[in-house]
């Protein structure tokens, strides 16, 4: 046992998590749902996330409301807002260290591929991994298409799952495909948290048809924070990642 597997045990419990991505005020400002971060803490903890994903900063704010309650991962990328043109460049913004210090049971980096800038992204992300499991951290590896319209494809789904394991990251972060997903899980040879995206009607029916494929959770952010009562999506959520087959296939 390592201090990787203790971790991740701490992410997923019963092999499976509900990840809530806080971040998004790193990049866009504040939004509906996260214009009051400490509530927004309090909503998805209370209903029962397992693990959230966060800035450095709403790291050391609000870990009064999330210690010994959910896990802890801190993104260490970023730096692109939704003025710049260049959206897809991410770039460090934080050191694993830093992010050790603050209590991190993981780090995430972000990689946009098919971006100018991917070889450096990805470079990053293979430093990053390597400071991080001399630390005993696992990574969390968010690998999305460059393609902000969401006119992805299976293959680029399966490149972006694919790649970020052989580079050594020991979580996916990624977007489900509605075709081939069980294939793409089944390349990947660590767990594979499906991302939200933009807010849908009914972010239900992907969790099940990611969970019957295989996938070891999800990450929705605006998803659950946006909602009319994220406390509540969090709990139906967090039912069907922790529920069984059949739960899946209703």
């Amino acid at each position: 046992m390592t201090g990787i597997d203790v971790r991740l045990r701490r992410i997923f419990p019963d092999g499976r998590s509900v990840v809530c991505p806080l971040d998004y005020g790193g990049f866009v400002g504040p939004v509906p749902g996260l214009d009051d971060p400490a509530q927004a803490v309090r909503n998805v903890v209370e209903g029962g996330a397992d693990a959230i994903l966060v800035n450095p900063g709403l790291a050391r704010s609000e870990w009064k409301t999330y210690a010994g309650r959910a896990a802890l991962i801190v993104r260490i990328t970023g730096g692109a807002t939704r003025f710049n043109s260049n959206g897809a460049y991410h770039v460090l913004t934080c050191t694993v260290e830093e992010a050790c210090a603050l209590g991190a049971d993981a780090i995430c980096v972000m990689v946009f591929v098919g971006a100018p800038e991917e070889q450096e992204m990805f470079s990053t992300m293979g430093q990053v991994i390597s400071d991080a499991h001399a630390l005993g951290l696992p990574v969390l590896a968010e690998v999305l298409p460059a393609d902000f319209n969401n006119s992805f494809t299976e293959d680029h789904i399966a490149v972006c799952a694919r790649v970020g394991y052989e580079l050594g990251a020991d979580i996916i972060k990624t977007y489900y495909s509605e075709t081939g997903f069980d294939r793409i899980v089944r390349s990947c040879r660590v767990p594979i948290v499906v991302a939200g995206g933009p807010k849908v009607a009914e972010p239900e029916v992907v969790v099940r048809q990611a969970m019957q494929c295989g996938a070891a959770g999800i990450a929705f952010g605006r998803n659950v924070f946006q909602s009319p009562d994220p406390v509540a999506k969090v709990r139906q959520l967090a039912s069907i990642v922790h529920g069984s087959p059949e739960v899946w296939a209703e």
